[in-house]
C-alpha cells in the first residue's frame, strides 16, 4: 500500500489477526466518546468489514511487524455528491506514535484508496474537544462544514 518514509510505518489493509488489537484500541475511543457499545460490539463491525469489503475499508499502520494505529471508513452513496462517498468513522493512532505522522500516513492512504475508487468525497464526523483529529484533518486538507447532524438512539 504505502510507506512513510520518514518513521518506517508501512500502511496495509486490516486482516482477521488483526481483530484483537483493533478491538483494545476500539474500546479506548468508545471510552472517551462515553459511547454505548462495547469491544465486542466493535470488533463485530470490524469483522463485518473484512468479510464484506463493499461496506466499508480498514487499514492499519505498523512499524517492524507491530501495529501503531489504524482507519476505518464506511461507504455511502449520496446523490449530493454524484455518486459514491467515503465516511470516515475511526481514527486511532497508539500512544507512543502520536504526533509522528502515523495519522497522516492513515489519512493519505484512504485518500490514495478513495481516488483509486474514483470517489471525490471523504466525511468525517469529529466530537467536540478532539484538537488532534482535528490537527491531522486540516493537515490531511479537510475543511469543517457547517452542518448539524441529527440522530435517535433506538
Amino acid at each position: 500500500m504505502s510507506t512513510l518514509s520518514q518513521t518506517g510505518v508501512h500502511i496495509r489493509p486490516a486482516e482477521t489477526g488483526d481483530l484483537e488489537t483493533l478491538g483494545a484500541w476500539a474500546a479506548e475511543l468508545l471510552r472517551q466518546w462515553d459511547a454505548d457499545a462495547t469491544r465486542e460490539d466493535a470488533i463485530r463491525v470490524y469483522q463485518r468489514i473484512l468479510s464484506s469489503p463493499e461496506m466499508g475499508v480498514i487499514f492499519v499502520a505498523e512499524h517492524n511487524g507491530v501495529m501503531s494505529g489504524f482507519v476505518y471508513a464506511a461507504y455511502q452513496w449520496r446523490a449530493e455528491f454524484a455518486g459514491e462517498t467515503l465516511d470516515m468513522v475511526e481514527m486511532f493512532v497508539e500512544q507512543s506514535w502520536r504526533n509522528k505522522g502515523v495519522g497522516r500516513a492513515l489519512l493519505d492512504a484512504l485518500a490514495a484508496h478513495a481516488r483509486a475508487r474514483q470517489i471525490h468525497r471523504i466525511t468525517c464526523q469529529v466530537h467536540p474537544g478532539n484538537a488532534a483529529i482535528e490537527r491531522a484533518l486540516e493537515s490531511g486538507g479537510f475543511d469543517p462544514e457547517r452542518r448539524t447532524l441529527w440522530g435517535v438512539r433506538l
